[in-house]
């Protein structure tokens, strides 16, 4: 296959995936963002791998991308940043149960869970979210491929129809930058 061929294809395909974002769900997921802004609530973000990584940017975005000066800043941690505690938790605990332990310390009810995984069965991230749960939390899931566990146990799910791990990253990544600018725009009034 040639680099022209393959590149139009991988295009195509992220075009059709990218258009979820103009449907309900992004909305909704803005609603509870806002929300949770509003409430001075605490917005929890984690995954694993590359999700992991998406994550740490979206915590970026969320933090200092959201912020205007003079107003109330939004309230984000990202679980899979702090590499001590987190193979703490694995190593004491299992790493099945390294951001649910997380949670187990800082959850507060009406606080929101945005779960990332391509998958949406990793059993951390799974776990996470059943605690998140049981406890009164909001989860937003950004995932791929048939939708998993995660998919079900969102409040909002923002469901990539793909088993392109590349094209299912760059959508979730793509949650980082709109939620980001949108609710900059609406904080900034």
């Amino acid at each position: 296959m040639e680099v022209k061929d393959f590149t139009e294809k991988y295009l195509e395909e992220a075009h059709k995936i990218f258009d979820i974002y103009k449907g309900p769900e992004f909305a909704k997921a803005m609603d509870l963002m806002w929300q949770a802004y509003n409430d001075n609530k605490q917005v929890f973000i984690f995954g694993n791998g590359g999700s992991a990584g998406t994550a740490q940017h979206m915590v970026n975005d969320l933090s200092k991308g959201t912020s205007v000066e003079g107003k109330k800043r939004l309230r984000v941690i990202g679980l899979a940043d702090n590499m001590s505690l987190l193979t703490a938790y694995a190593n004491d605990c299992g790493y099945e149960v390294v951001f649910e332990e997380q949670l187990k310390n800082l959850l507060n009810p009406g606080d929101i869970c945005i779960a990332i995984s391509a998958s949406g069965n990793s059993p951390n991230v799974v776990k996470a979210v059943e605690y998140a749960r049981k406890n009164s939390a909001k989860v937003i899931g950004l995932v791929g491929f048939s939708g998993g566990k995660l998919k079900p146990l969102s409040d909002v799910a923002i469901y990539f129809e793909t088993y392109n791990y590349g094209i299912c990253e760059d959508a979730q990544l793509m949650f980082s930058h709109l939620s980001s600018q949108f609710l900059h725009q609406r904080i900034k009034g």
